[in-house]
């Protein structure tokens, strides 16, 4: 009786860990589930864009761009992405916005590469996001 509850146990437990790191590793996801996540990455972008331009440079257009880290084997991405805002009269400011977090929201450039716990995620695949992506909730 005790090596069934300790079989069932050992599988619950590889079962678990498996699917907290689907979004990242040897795992092929589909390329519906990629677009899927895309998806999911541009609406919470534009969400988190709009926001900080909202607080900050109303007039500006927002330029949302996706998280190019999002691949077959990270469908999650790095959980960040690039929005320029172009600025009334010409210029353009760049943001990276998280792609999960309304609390993270955006930041401009300059500080998002000051934040070294924010920009060593850059272009990795970050397992520590959740899959799949949530929607930010407004």
């Amino acid at each position: 009786m005790k090596s069934k509850f300790k079989t069932v146990g050992l599988l619950a437990t590889i079962a678990l860990t498996a699917t907290a790191l689907y979004g990242c590793g040897d795992d092929k996801v589909s390329f519906s589930t990629q677009e899927q996540s895309r998806m999911q990455v541009l609406e919470n972008v534009e969400y988190n864009a709009k926001r900080w331009r909202d607080d900050n440079k109303p007039s500006a257009k927002v330029i949302v761009r996706g998280d190019s880290s999002i691949s077959s084997s990270c469908a999650s991405g790095d959980g960040w992405a690039s929005v320029d805002l172009e600025l009334e009269g010409g210029g353009k400011l760049q943001l990276k916005c998280s792609t999960v977090s309304g609390t993270i929201g955006c930041m401009t450039k300059s500080d998002f590469q000051a934040r070294k716990q924010y920009a060593s995620q850059e272009g990795t695949c970050n397992n520590e996001l959740p899959f799949p992506l949530p929607k930010i909730v407004k």
